[in-house]
């Protein structure tokens, strides 16, 4: 993670774990993001990246875990693709 670090805890995720039909897309992921703190997801095609960042934008479920959320904070989510 790169940026200025405060101490306002913006977003949680407690081991964030997330199935589909028996498959692990993401599993046991736990991070703190701070106020003016930034992240970058990388990684190859059908790694759960888009999974997460839905997750975090509050537009699925984790399958276990759990996702905090600082209160007034929006998490924004574009598509890759329009639905």
């Amino acid at each position: 993670m790169t940026g200025t670090t405060s101490s306002h805890e913006v977003l949680t995720i407690k081991n964030l774990t997330v199935d589909f039909g028996g498959v692990r897309a993401v599993n046991d992921v736990s991070l703190s993001l701070h106020e003016g703190e930034m992240v970058a997801l990388i990684g190859p095609n059908g790694v759960g990246k888009t999974t997460l960042l839905r997750i975090l934008a509050g537009l699925e479920e984790p399958s276990e875990g759990s996702v905090q959320r600082a209160r007034g904070l929006t998490v924004g989510y574009l598509p890759q693709e329009a639905e």
